[in-house]
């Protein structure tokens, strides 16, 4: 029971699209060149990198748990 609400807040967290005004949004060091890095960011929630403005993986995840 607890690990549904657990899910469930931390759902309601996560913003709907991928951006740097997500807590867990972090800038990519691995990716060469300073243009690229604008265009990605990385999901410290789930270890990945993803497109900014892509659909939220780690908000997919969670809500695939359920």
């Amino acid at each position: 029971m607890a690990d549904k609400k657990k899910r469930a807040n931390s759902e309601r967290m996560l913003p709907m699209f991928c951006d740097f005004s997500c807590p867990h949004a972090d800038f990519s060091k691995d990716v060469s060149g300073a243009c690229r890095r604008e265009q990605v960011v990385y999901c410290t929630l789930i270890k990945r990198y993803n497109n900014k403005h892509n659909q939220c993986i780690a908000r997919e995840q969670v809500s695939a748990r359920k």
